[in-house]
């Protein structure tokens, strides 16, 4: 049986992702929620299948009064970064499981709310949406790092994010103008794929570039264009990051500019990544050699493997904790890069997990 939803943001971005629930079946959207009611309206009218209609007429200007015309169990939140905060705390309060896209806050500050809010309703899942981890490249790479006929324990690794995102829009987007969204916003796209396999490491340092590009709508706003990383973990290996969203082309394709590329090695093998293709390797030779479905350009067949893994793990349980640690960890760890630049100096992750989680 579907589960009723109700969707909050009516943009293009949201909109893509509305038009994947409702295909998907998993859940029926039942509602929507967007501050401009006529323009909502006009794009819900556009979608296809016999819901937009309904949708269209179901249409809010809160979660609080959607939810209160409305049996629904599960929020899916598509708007601007700097209103998730709030959002995600009114549609935990409600009682509604909540997948809000990243960045399910924009500082420290927020996401303790957040968190204090979660702590009192337990039953509900939390997910920050990150859609780059779920193709079929990513999932094989997870599989690579994670068993004992992948590359055994990690020793230590490197993933170069080669980005070009033009940011110019009116009014400007959060992450042009908001402290740290380059992680939280961009690096987040790989590192999640990292976090989703490994866990967390016990120790980051990193930095972050400042830079003005007006051609590209960026504002020269500390920790927005660009960062690097290096992670230790628990065993002494170390996986070191560089990545900028201001890149000079897409010579590279969009699959090697957003899923990265990797290399990593273990105690049993190493492999590299170059976006869907990805190689194996033991005994100094390729055992392994696959060119996989990476990212959509639109990352809508991305956002669908998520989707209806949320539905899973609200049904049956299925990957319930891991989907909501992971999810959860890669925001606390993205923000203690973050921390780190800032303060200039190595973090250790694991107290400031506990920190953020309020332990």
């Amino acid at each position: 049986m579907s589960i009723p939803s109700i969707h909050v943001g009516c943009g293009p971005f949201s909109l893509g992702r509305l038009q994947v629930i409702i295909d998907s079946k998993k859940f029926v959207p039942v509602a929507c929620v967007d501050i401009d009611l006529d323009k909502a309206k006009s794009g819900l009218l556009s979608l296809k299948g016999e819901l937009s209609q309904g949708l269209a007429d179901n249409l809010y200007t809160t979660i609080t009064e959607a939810r209160e015309k409305n049996n629904a169990e599960v929020c899916f939140i598509y708007v601007s970064s700097k209103e998730h905060a709030n959002l995600v705390k009114e549609s935990l309060n409600l009682g509604m499981h909540t997948l809000c896209v990243k960045a399910i806050a924009c500082n420290q500050k927020e996401f303790k709310e957040i968190i204090k809010v979660h702590k009192s309703k337990p039953n509900l899942m939390l997910v920050q949406g990150q859609n780059n981890q779920w193709n079929q490249a990513a999932a094989k790479m997870r599989e690579w790092l994670q068993n004992e006929d992948g590359i055994g324990e990690m020793l230590g690794g490197e993933c170069l994010c080669w980005g070009r995102q033009n940011l110019i829009t009116t009014p400007p987007q959060p992450d042009t103008y908001i402290e740290g969204l380059y992680f939280h916003s961009s690096a987040c796209h790989q590192l999640s794929q990292l976090v989703a396999a490994k866990g967390l490491p016990s120790h980051v340092t990193a930095y972050v570039h400042n830079r003005s590009d007006p051609d590209l709508g960026f504002k020269g706003v500390w920790g927005t264009t660009g960062g690097q990383a290096i992670f230790e973990y628990s065993n002494g290996a170390s996986f070191c990051y560089t990545g900028t969203r201001v890149g000079h082309d897409n010579l590279l394709g969009i699959g090697s500019r957003w899923s990265g590329q990797w290399i990593i090695h273990g105690d049993k093998g190493d492999l590299r990544r170059v976006g869907g293709h990805l190689i194996l390797y033991k005994n100094g030779k390729p055992v392994q050699d696959y060119y996989l479905k990476d990212l959509d350009g639109d990352l809508l067949e991305d956002d669908r493997i998520q989707f209806d893994a949320f539905a899973d793990a609200i049904k049956t349980g299925k990957d319930r904790k891991w989907m909501q640690e992971s999810s959860l960890g890669t925001w606390i760890l993205m923000e203690a890069c973050n921390e780190s630049a800032r303060k200039k100096q190595k973090i250790d992750v694991t107290k400031f997990y506990k920190e953020m989680m309020g332990e």
